[in-house]
């Protein structure tokens, strides 16, 4: 029998899966997205992989040899607000850490948004100081004990806390990753006066230095943990009922895999748990179409997600942003923006307007005719004849050709004096537009020209989009994978067990420091990399890991002193020697003046290693993707065309269908290709090739 690989993404408007056996063939799968069961959505897709294959379901599931998930669960409770109700107890005089914040730095605004000082306002502290304690307790910088714990103290503040609606405990004590005895007793004593009752303590679960990024990140790891919990066990059991034998595997906000029991310890890491999913799948993809350097574009039907590949490794970012709060937690970086193929589109004060707002799954756009009454985005690629209306979700949902007209009338046309068509071009021009300028802030501003770069377009609707805003950037290629209607769960079933360790304790060099290896001492980095490294490996064994499989990523957060922003080095493989440690420098140094600008660095300051990080991998079983071909051939009946309006006007675009390709096929534009499962335009004055992975480059020509 053969066996399967499967991995799904949890998406607001479409549940997307990959199956694939081991002769390396991808099968791809989409159904919508039953909000109140997530995993009905993912048996839905099941049931259409098995019928496929002429098994039966259960058939299918006993034979599936790895099964890596990615859900939106914990990114959904945070941003609604639903998340369980914390109890925090802090060092008394630091009761105040959530509610100050850093000002209004780092909380999630533009730049922009931060000058406009009349209606700026902070966003709501993760935890109120209603559920906020105080308890008698200090430990100093070095971890020595200048105040005893106080435990009458702390079971007093349990009690308050329980009594105030405290579902769940979260406990950051200052300068407790020092020295963690005083919080270990505190999480004691909840367990005792609060049984039951789930206890995050911030030096188990991050410990590391920045007291407020501390606080904030356990007490909303607090409040997620059950939510997280009861979600994934669910999920498992409903497929283990349907005849998964395999514990699932949940994606990591850091690019990685973990167990459902690890993923509910760490429930803040799961934030970016399907965003991340198509970045890893562009560097996995990318690695073997010789694309280096990628931008990656996520267009599904609720929003656009932008990330960076460079030099094959995807650009991390060592905090997670998710609405305004910024988690200490490392992860891949990924922007998003409103604007997907369900962004509705409106007229306010005579401009037309294009999102963040999304008609979801249900009841979705007009031409879904599932009672939506407000024009969106793919109304808009309906009327204008990008979107076959008989080849939606491979012909399972057929589109209302004529409620699109309607809504994009009624609600745009008419208000603006224009034609549907010309209303409708309106439409995608500003989406476009607007993901276009999502790219450059990704790019640009972080001092990176898009000509360097290929761009990876994925998603349901990214390749109908991406002829237009990847010319508009002037990147010079436009690469369209095979698996692009269900990247992001590609990309997860991509990525290996992974385990992150890390454990502030602060080196610093004195101001005019030249001989780094000798002021910040090698055998310390080494220790301290080495106890990080064993407790990785001690958590992937418990995982199921082969020790001897596991590879290590050593990096340290390093920072000038006197200055506040930190960068995350790398050190290689090798035994760590004042070299070493001097080349690492060295690189942040020249990262340092290449992210803020040539002469920006401050050596003559010394500098300050905050924090020691080991990433821990070890390989999942995965199908190899060497195999993967399209199979069309290109004596199949020739392609047709069809009307679409464009620049202003009718014109006839040739249409392709899935069976006319084959590695190698040139596609002179403007031009359709329609698959199974998405649609892909080569615009005017571009041309595009089958790739031997099967996926379409688009290049413009000269």
């Amino acid at each position: 029998m053969p066996s399967y690989y499967v991995a799904s993404d949890i998406g607001g408007t479409f549940t997307d899966t990959v199956v694939i056996d081991d002769t390396g063939r991808v099968g791809r799968y989409k159904s919508s997205t039953v909000p109140a069961n997530p995993a009905e959505g993912v048996l839905n897709t099941l049931v259409d992989a098995a019928e496929e294959r002429g098994v039966g379901l259960a058939e299918l599931l006993a034979d599936v040899e790895m099964f890596a998930h990615g859900t939106t669960i914990a990114t959904n409770a945070m941003l609604e607000g639903r998340t369980k109700k914390v109890g925090l107890i802090q060092t008394r005089g630091f009761g105040d850490t959530l509610t100050t914040m850093r000002g209004f730095k780092g909380t999630g605004l533009e730049e922009e948004e931060i000058k406009r000082f009349r209606t700026l306002v902070k966003q709501p502290a993760a935890v109120p100081r209603s559920l906020t304690e105080e308890v008698t307790e200090r430990v100093d910088y070095a971890g020595r004990v200048v105040c005893p714990l106080d435990e009458d103290d702390v079971r007093r503040a349990v009690a308050r806390l329980r009594d105030a609606g405290a579902e769940v405990f979260a406990v950051s004590l200052l300068w407790s990753f020092a020295n963690d005895a005083h919080e270990r007793r505190v999480g004691e004593i909840v367990a005792e006066e609060a049984p039951g009752a789930s206890v995050t303590l911030s030096r188990e679960f991050l410990p590391r230095i920045g007291e407020y990024e501390r606080t904030l990140t356990t007490a909303v790891n607090a409040g997620l943990r059950p939510l997280l919990g009861a979600s994934l066990d669910s999920f498992e059991s409903t497929l283990a009922k349907a005849g998964l034998r395999t514990g699932p595997l949940l994606m990591q906000s850091g690019g990685g895999l973990a167990t459902f029991a690890e993923a509910e310890k760490r429930a803040a890491a799961a934030v970016m748990s399907g965003p991340v999913g198509g970045v890893v799948a562009s560097q996995y993809l990318g690695s073997r179409g010789e694309h280096r350097n990628i931008v990656t574009t996520d267009m599904g039907g609720t929003s656009f997600d932008v990330g960076l590949v460079l030099d094959e490794r995807p650009v991390m970012s060592n905090t997670t942003l998710i609405g305004r709060d910024r988690l200490a937690l490392p992860s891949v970086a990924v922007r998003a923006i409103g604007a997907g193929a369900g962004s509705i589109a409106s007229v306010r004060g005579g401009v037309l307007t294009v999102g963040p707002e999304s008609a979801g799954a249900h009841p979705g756009p007009a031409c879904y005719g599932r009672g939506g009454e407000r024009p969106t985005v793919a109304d808009a690629d309906l009327v204008l004849g990008y979107l076959n209306p008989d080849n939606f979700l491979g012909g399972r949902l057929t589109l209302d050709v004529e409620r699109a007209r309607t809504a994009i009338e009624e609600h745009i046309a008419r208000p603006t004096g224009l034609s549907v068509e010309q209303a409708a071009e309106g439409i995608k021009t500003i989406v476009d537009a607007r993901m276009a300028d999502l790219v450059r802030q990704v790019t640009v501003e972080q001092g990176y020209d898009p000509a360097d770069f290929s761009v990876f377009a994925y998603g349901g609707a990214g390749p109908l989009h991406a002829f237009s805003y990847g010319a508009e950037l002037g990147c010079p290629r436009i690469v369209v994978p095979l698996t692009a209607s269900v990247h992001s769960a590609f990309g997860i079933g991509s990525s290996d067990l992974t385990m992150v360790e890390e454990l502030s304790k602060p080196l610093q060099s004195p101001p005019g420091t030249t001989d780094y290896g000798a002021a910040l001492p090698p055998e310390e980095i080494e220790a301290a990399f080495g106890a990080l490294r064993e407790r990785a490996v001690k958590g992937l064994v418990e995982a199921g890991a082969d020790r001897e499989t596991v590879t290590f990523a050593r990096s340290v957060e390093i920072r000038f002193r006197a200055q506040i922003h930190v960068l995350t080095v790398g050190f290689g493989d090798g035994p760590i020697t004042a070299a070493e440690v001097n080349a690492m420098v060295e690189r942040f140094i020249d990262t340092y003046e290449g992210r803020f600008g040539k002469g920006s660095a401050f050596p003559e300051g010394g500098v300050e290693i905050t924090t020691f990080r080991v990433v821990a991998a070890s390989p999942v079983p995965r199908a190899e993707l060497d195999a993967v071909r399209t199979r069309g051939t290109a004596e199949v009946d020739g392609p047709g065309t069809r009307r679409v309006f464009s620049g202003g006007a009718w014109t006839d675009a040739t249409v392709y269908r899935a069976d006319h390709l084959h590695e190698g096929l040139r596609i002179e534009g403007l031009a359709i290709v329609e698959m199974p499962d998405t649609t892909v335009v080569i615009g005017t004055g571009q041309e595009a090739v089958v790739d031997r992975l099967g996926g379409i480059v688009i290049h413009n020509r000269p």
